[in-house]
């Protein structure tokens, strides 16, 4: 008996598309920071200063690798950079974990 109990307890906590719907409507327009991380490296203070106009910063990232779409610092999709008549866009090809919440 205390097991069904359990399962029902279960069922009632599922959310339905519409619940999690409703419970998004009162901040689906809020607008919340996006990055798309091309790549990093590491260098010395020295390196730095030397950079100009000009000089190529060699990334961490092979070409054609997916890019990461970071929010609040978490990693939250991957992408392909494209281009898009004259400004770089990003096509998203995984989602990377559908069941965690922002």
């Amino acid at each position: 008996m205390a097991i069904r109990q359990v399962d029902k307890q279960e069922t009632d906590r599922a959310l339905t598309f519409e619940n999690v719907i409703s419970e998004l409507l009162p901040v689906i327009d809020t607008p919340f920071r996006l990055e798309i991380l091309l790549g990093q490296t590491r260098m010395t203070i020295r390196d730095l200063l030397e950079l100009e106009a000009g000089s190529l910063v060699e990334l961490k990232k092979s070409a054609g690798e997916p890019m990461d779409v970071m929010c609040k610092g978490r990693a939250i999709m991957r992408g392909e950079v494209t281009v898009l008549e004259d400004s770089l866009g990003l096509r998203i090809v995984e989602i990377i974990d559908s069941t965690r919440r922002i």
